[in-house]
């Protein structure tokens, strides 16, 4: 049986800088131990741990019996990006997997791993404080989470990464239509249209209205969708978001599985699914 999530969890210093209130962590953030990415089919798991002053990465098969395992330089771990515990990194076509380092640091780091092998392909090193957001289907482009600092973990912005010229694109991804837009608060939740190009990911925003940031990772545009809440902050924190298989609509549900709002994405116009208006 694949081992559940687990909660080892080495963020120096980041952890602080949240508000207790949110009980949130600042994802995306690095973890190392338990914690599994299944491969496409699910037939393997990998999972990175702490070895000396390296990382030991691991596949096992799904009676956790490891297939291979190679020990890389440097401290890095698999990115978990929503409040829920979803892990993310896998390459569409699922030929390889993303790391990046453990902690917030002021020097980001990143390690794509051949999932066949396990043997590294790829080290990226940039300055400031980067997190892993998506990958584009082809593999070309690398989208990252760039916080404000190690000391701002709440305030980000969304940036590009070429990985055939291998360079950071100039600029932020962002809403051209909303150009005001502050993008603040903490993953909650996230889902990918089955083509791979759209990653849609709700975010918490304690004290103004939850929002669905929409990516589009092939033209390197997003659009944000603010959800009016006249509700308690918490509960945004359990809100669920829900795709259409034709992929027309987004639904953000709440706890109890009940609609709340659908989004239409041909659009991005907000209808209540439960008769509220927030």
């Amino acid at each position: 049986m694949f081992r559940r999530l687990g909660s080892l969890l080495v963020v120096a210093g980041a952890l602080s800088a949240v508000p207790a209130a949110t009980a949130a962590y600042p994802t995306p953030f690095a973890l190392q131990g338990g914690t599994v990415l299944p491969n496409l089919d699910g037939s393997l798991q990998f999972t990175a741990s702490k070895a000396g002053a390296g990382t030991r990465v691991t596949a096992m098969d799904k009676q956790d019996s490891i297939v291979m395992s190679r020990t890389i330089p440097g401290a890095f771990g698999i990115a978990r990006l929503t409040q829920n515990g979803l892990v993310g990194g896998l390459f569409h076509d699922g030929s390889a997997f993303v790391l990046q380092n453990v902690g917030l640091q002021s020097t980001s780091r990143f390690m794509i791993v051949g999932a066949s092998d396990l043997v590294p392909r790829t080290t990226i090193s940039l300055r400031g404080a980067f997190g892993f957001d998506a990958l584009s289907p082809d593999g070309s482009k690398l989208y990252l989470i760039q916080h404000t600092s190690t000391q701002d973990v709440q305030h980000y912005i969304v940036r590009a990464y070429d990985l055939k010229a291998r360079k950071l694109l100039p600029g932020r991804v962002a809403d051209k239509s909303q150009r005001s837009w502050v993008m603040q608060g903490f993953a909650v939740d996230r889902v990918t249209s089955a083509d791979g190009r759209w990653v849609y990911t709700l975010y918490a925003n304690p004290g103004g209205y939850p929002f669905v940031h929409a990516l589009d990772t092939v033209r390197g545009v997003a659009h944000c969708v603010g959800v009016p809440w006249r509700g308690s902050e918490n509960e945004p924190w359990d809100m669920r978001l829900a795709l259409r298989v034709d992929g027309t609509s987004l639904a953000v549900n709440r706890k109890s599985g009940a609609g709340f709002v659908a989004i239409d994405l041909a659009n991005w116009k907000i209808s209540y699914l439960d008769g509220s208006s927030g």
